[in-house]
């Protein structure tokens, strides 16, 4: 089905984003902020992988009922078909390592000998078809992201981060810390990648920070018509992202480069 679209428009009504880091910077507290403030707007829902359990650090948000944890990838895919029956309008996945796990599991599981097994795809088991499992897990994780993107209107992922060799450049970078390629591919299904950063400014005092700018470091990703230049320094409690949205939304409107 074709749909005719308006590459004039300048606003961010759909944004999806990933968000990267390592343990504690603040990725699952960030995604918090993101619900609370797109609330205002419609149904948020915040969606949990069994095993990451992150969720006490926004419990202070009064965020309420909106949490669901799941243990499959067919729950997942459940979930984004009833986000768009349901009109959710904004989305947290907290765990992206995680969901890949669940579907590279899927794959061993399809086959009838393996159904029981709750494993990664595995040449010394599997033989050739090891190589198709990976294929299509990584297949399947795009589709899965992409069923999310297209059910909601704000979509966040968030993801350990880990130190990677980027599979075309050849560089080391800071990357999403997912099996394989899957690492560099997650960054191209979202229209923002952002780093996230916290460093010790004083006794008490964190400084935390998101990062959308090209680096050699860190593999990032920003669509905009004029992209940022500059980390964005977080404000303590709420409020980081109304100031990412706000940064990101002068991005796409800014006029002559200015």
């Amino acid at each position: 089905m074709r749909s005719k679209f308006n590459l004039n428009l300048t606003n961010l009504e759909t944004p999806s984003m990933l968000v990267q880091g390592v343990p504690n910077c603040g990725k699952t507290h960030l995604g918090g902020d993101m619900l609370k403030y797109e609330s205002q707007y419609g149904p948020v829902r915040f969606i949990n992988i069994k095993g990451e359990d992150g969720w006490a650090s926004i419990a202070h948000m009064g965020l309420g009922d909106v949490g669901v944890t799941v243990d499959s990838a067919k729950d997942v895919r459940e979930l984004a078909a009833e986000f768009a029956r349901d009109k959710v309008h904004a989305v947290v996945l907290d765990g992206g390592r995680l969901l890949f796990n669940l579907i590279l599991i899927e794959q061993v599981q399809s086959a009838p000998a393996t159904a029981t097994e709750v494993r990664l795809p595995d040449a010394r088991y599997d033989g050739e078809k090891s190589k198709g499992y990976w294929s299509q897990g990584r297949f399947q994780m795009e589709q899965t992201i992409t069923l999310l993107k297209t059910s909601v209107k704000v979509l966040m992922l968030t993801v350990t981060s880990q130190q990677d060799v980027h599979e075309i450049t050849g560089q080391k970078q800071i990357a999403p810390d997912v099996y394989g390629k899957m690492g560099s591919g997650l960054i191209g299904l979202f229209d923002f990648s952002g780093y996230v950063s916290a460093s010790v400014m004083g006794l008490g005092k964190v400084e935390r920070r998101v990062s959308f700018e090209v680096r050699n470091d860190v593999q990032t990703r920003q669509r905009l018509a004029y992209p940022l230049k500059d980390t964005i320094v977080l404000p303590d409690g709420l409020g980081g992202w109304k100031k990412i949205k706000e940064a990101l939304a002068a991005g796409l409107a800014k006029q002559g480069g200015k």
